[in-house]
């Protein structure tokens, strides 16, 4: 697919995205899936798993952001014709992956350390800890799986994207029922089984994603198996165009981390509400990212062509589908809270009645940020499929530590409840959206490449 013979419209936007919001939701039922079998298995387990799961994720972040970033030099190659150069781009992804896993499996004895200083009950940390060794052991597996990924995304064949995260989280679902509760012969390992699960999941996919990269058809057409797979001026010019995207979205996570730890400070009634409340906003808000890498890819393939209209109407179709997706789902959240929730419902657990009072308020704050967090991520992304990650990384600084982190610990400093919080949580999405939409009007995206 290039943008020479297509012009950006919603109907070719909806050829990219479709699969790539099927493999984000394949995503968010993994995630989904783990949370509702620990909310079953209990209360504990759902406390500790989200924290864990972020506290992990945020160490990840830096590597999959930078080398999954070689999926904008495939888009960008293949919008200019240069076939050749495709596989070698994604090798420099997989080097980075490798150093990824080596370093966050490193940080595993780290967890005690971080889990006493974010002060949940004990209880809660000694499953924290559990989750979040078992998680960053098995990293290497989901970090090069992203950098594997980018080979088909970039070129906008994300059916193959697809179909390899709904098997993951096909075998997600299998493996959580298995571990966590012991069936079909397993042990009953609780919080630990579902870490394993996640991990296993992700080996699986990783290896049905390596057969096809190295198939031979790959290696002919696109250079998969080149002679030599490290090229050091192409794996410097991934990392400096992809570091500063890396960087932008582990200062992100790490801040909403933040936010989340602030309000389980406020008791356990709170964090397994924020919980359950994440746990759908994940399943609403991944198919959008979904959406946006699909922006990232045919601005990238445009900028690669020299065809930046082509890229504007991309743009412009995808806020179009996003303002529709958000009305539909938001108004599902706001009118329908409680039948959402009770998937969550643990059998004969009436102290779980208070927690889902607390969730239905804060799903209320999730559905008023919905939408500014569509637009958000649609011109976010546009500018990154251009090369602009230097701006994205330095505009992540200044929001996720000048309107979130700040504002949230003075807020809790002084003792405000956890409605405060939640504002401060949607003034940060209305400010990043304004941010973004000003630098992806002002243009300079168009003036850059990649390659």
């Amino acid at each position: 697919m290039s943008p020479a013979s297509h012009s950006g419209g919603m109907a070719q936007v909806l050829r990219v995205a479709i699969p790539l919001i099927m493999a984000s939701s394949g995503h968010a039922l993994r995630l989904f899936a783990d949370r509702v079998m620990l909310a079953w298995y209990s209360p504990t387990a759902i406390a500790a798993a989200m924290p864990a799961g972020l506290a992990c994720f945020c160490l990840m972040c830096f590597f999959l952001g930078t080398a999954g970033y070689a999926s904008t030099f495939v888009a960008q190659y293949a919008g200019a014709g240069e076939r050749k150069r495709i596989g070698l781009s994604i090798w420099q992804g997989v080097y980075i992956a490798l150093a990824g896993g080596v370093v966050v499996g490193l940080c595993a004895p780290a967890a005690r350390f971080i889990f006493e200083w974010m002060g949940h009950g004990p209880e809660v940390i000694e499953q924290q800890i559990v989750y979040f060794e078992v998680l960053a052991r098995l990293s290497f597996a989901p970090i090069l799986l992203a950098a594997l990924l980018g080979f088909w995304s970039g070129r906008g064949r994300t059916v193959v994207v697809m179909l390899i995260e709904l098997f993951c989280a096909l075998a997600n679902v299998v493996l959580n029922y298995m571990l966590i509760f012991g069936h079909w012969g397993c042990p009953e390992m609780g919080i630990e089984g579902a870490g394993l699960a996640t991990g296993f999941s992700a080996m699986l996919g990783l290896a049905v994603a390596l057969v096809l990269f190295l198939a031979p058809g790959s290696r002919a057409r696109f250079g998969t198996w080149p002679r030599r797979t490290f090229d050091p001026a192409l794996f410097r010019r991934v990392l400096r165009f992809g570091s500063p995207s890396g960087i932008q979205f582990a200062l992100d996570l790490i801040a909403f981390n933040l936010f989340v730890v602030l309000l389980g400070r406020l008791g356990q009634v709170e964090l397994e509400a924020a919980n359950l409340a994440f746990a759908v906003n994940a399943l609403v808000y991944l198919p959008l990212v979904g959406l946006g890498t699909s922006v990232t890819i045919l601005v990238g393939q445009a900028v690669g062509a020299r065809q930046p209209d082509h890229a504007r109407r991309s743009v412009r179709s995808a806020l179009g589908l996003a303002f529709i997706y958000n009305t539909l789902l938001g108004g599902a959240m706001l009118l329908l809270p409680e039948w959402i929730l009770q998937i969550f419902a643990r059998e004969g657990d009436p102290g779980q009645i208070e927690a889902f009072k607390q969730a239905t308020i804060y799903m209320r704050f999730i559905t008023l940020y919905l939408i500014f967090d569509g637009l958000y991520i649609i011109y976010s992304h546009a500018v990154r499929g251009a090369g602009d990650t230097r701006f994205a990384m330095a505009a992540g600084i200044m929001l996720s530590w000048g309107t979130l982190v700040l504002p949230s610990f003075v807020a809790h400093w002084l003792g405000a409840p956890a409605t405060v919080l939640w504002s401060i949580l949607v003034g940060h999405v209305l400010c990043a959206c304004t941010l973004f939409y000003l630098r992806y009007r002002g243009g300079k995206w168009t003036r850059m490449r990649v390659i």
